[in-house]
């Protein structure tokens, strides 16, 4: 037989219930809306960005960031903020996203300390976007561009070694995207259009793994072109820059028809 008692409980389970319910829903519900930025000073909006995002909450750095930004425009904090936007946004891998706001801080800032990081990573946002060498390369020479700018003018900036690794890389990939085009000319047997890619690699690119290529099969478009005269020039330019290379040999031959 059940108890008065355990009827009494049982009645008010229910209400308990409902009241840790209503609490948890109240609970998450002040959880969900966050800081009330309006309410906060520039540096507090600037600390708690700072926060979320060493704690890899990059939504929440970046409503911070943009709150600051747009709450106190002439804010030393803003700075920063436009920076920690880029960064946020990169850490996300929203390359697109980062780039733009990179782009915008470099234009922005170019005498800031930290110009260097800004470039590099603009630069890195391009590198991430890169295609292959049969499609469009526009990202892949902004790459170039952003990471020359870190290598030429800032070589004592942390990201020199990073920068200079992903240059050669990129620079092989603009190296071999002439090549390809110069090949296909090449089979067609378009001479001239094939010797100008070629020209490309041996005037620009010299310091890519395709440099040797580019010289021996320029001379040979020049020698079907009757430019024997030029011809000549490259192939001595070949043995003198790859006396052991690959196409030494051939060089060496084509030299001695051309006599």
């Amino acid at each position: 037989m059940v108890s008065r008692k355990s009827v009494r409980l049982a009645k008010k389970l229910p209400n308990r219930l409902l009241f840790i319910a209503l609490c948890c829903a109240i609970w998450l519900a002040l959880a969900s809306c966050g800081p009330r930025f309006e309410d906060m000073s520039a540096a507090e909006i600037s600390s708690y960005a700072q926060d979320r995002f060493e704690n890899k909450k990059y939504s929440d750095a970046i409503d911070a960031y943009e709150a600051l930004i747009d709450l106190y425009p002439f804010s030393m904090y803003v700075t920063l903020a436009e920076l920690g936007l880029a960064d946020a946004e990169f850490a996300r891998k929203r390359w697109i996203e980062a780039e733009a706001a990179y782009d915008a801080f470099a234009k922005r800032h170019p005498n800031h300390d930290k110009i260097d990081h800004a470039i590099y990573h603009s630069g890195m946002c391009s590198y991430e976007q890169k295609l292959a060498i049969d499609r469009d390369q526009t990202q892949t020479q902004k790459a170039e561009s952003n990471l020359s700018k870190v290598v030429s003018q800032y070589p004592d900036s942390s990201y020199y070694a990073e920068a200079r690794l992903h240059l050669k890389e990129v620079r092989n990939d603009l190296a071999k995207r002439e090549r390809y085009v110069a090949k296909h000319y090449w089979r067609d047997k378009e001479y001239y259009a094939a010797y100008k890619r070629y020209e490309r690699i041996f005037r620009l690119f010299s310091d890519t793994d395709y440099y040797e290529e580019a010289l021996y099969y320029g001379a040979r478009c020049l020698i079907n072109l009757d430019e024997n005269r030029q011809a000549e020039r490259l192939l001595d330019q070949l043995l003198r820059r790859f006396p052991d290379g690959k196409y030494a040999d051939d060089a060496k031959d084509l030299l001695a028809e051309t006599d």
